[in-house]
């Protein structure tokens, strides 16, 4: 395996887990002990790891991960997931959405449905540049290059110009205390402007978000109609969400 795979194998791993050992990385990626400590110590140069002792962990339990090192990660989950959430979206409706890689399966699972769709993500535009049935307005903006969505003024404008039948979100922590949160205040004030501009408002989100607050607040579950996760949920995280009415989807 080239050792750009293996940075993003690791990474993808730390991001499922949060930490991981040297031998568990041997095991993974079937190279010797020293390669892994080498790319241990590559990607601590990069700022995107701290190596421990045995092993390492994220640099920062805040600090977000580059779009593509979270791809791979609950790829399964996420796939379920894109299928439920798509069945639920009827054709000809009118979609605010941001982006994400739980996002992209939903959208990778509408394609050929006639649908408008409003995104401030540049993925979700190229996953449906194929789809003639689908409408896409992008918003413009600024490109922020970890999560390839579009901030600012310009972003939210655009938005703010439309009626959305369901704002398509994806999160990267979610609670009934705690609310919708990301990580990038401007990235959460778009997104905001979705629900603000939509008649209903899903997230989608694989288990591992359940639970989990990042720094920047979107909006309160108050907010919130439906929330398409998977199977592997816990059940004391999932009925909080259900008590509070919300319609939760289990994939």
């Amino acid at each position: 395996m080239i050792k750009p795979a293996r940075h993003e194998q690791i990474l993808s791993e730390l991001g499922r887990r949060g930490s991981i050992t040297v031998e568990e990385i041997v095991n993974l990626l079937g190279v010797s002990e020293a390669t892994v400590r080498r790319d241990l110590r590559e990607l601590e140069e990069r700022g995107l790891i701290r190596r421990i002792r045995g092993g390492a962990t994220l640099a920062d339990d805040q600090d977000e991960l580059p779009y593509p090192f979270k791809v791979t990660a609950y790829l399964a989950e996420k796939r379920r997931i894109g299928v439920a959430a798509a069945e639920l979206i009827e054709p000809g409706w009118v979609i605010g959405c941001s982006g994400g890689t739980t996002i992209a399966q939903v959208i990778r699972a509408l394609r050929g449905k006639r649908l408008t769709v409003v995104t401030n993500a540049v993925t979700v535009a190229a996953e449906l540049a194929a789809s003639p049935e689908t409408d896409v307005v992008v918003t413009g903006g600024t490109l922020r290059s970890r999560s390839y969505e579009m901030i600012g003024h310009i972003a939210v404008q655009t938005i703010r110009d439309f009626r959305f039948d369901l704002a398509l979100l994806g999160v990267d922590g979610l609670s009934v205390e705690h609310g919708l949160t990301t990580y990038n205040h401007l990235e959460a004030h778009v997104n905001r402007t979705f629900i603000e501009c939509a008649r209903e408002v899903m997230v989608v989100a694989d288990h591992s978000k359940l639970g989990k607050v990042t720094p920047a607040l979107i909006t309160g579950v108050d907010k919130l109609t439906i929330l398409v996760t998977d199977s592997g949920a816990p059940p004391e995280l999932v009925k909080p969400f259900q008590s509070l009415g919300i319609r939760v989807v289990l994939a």
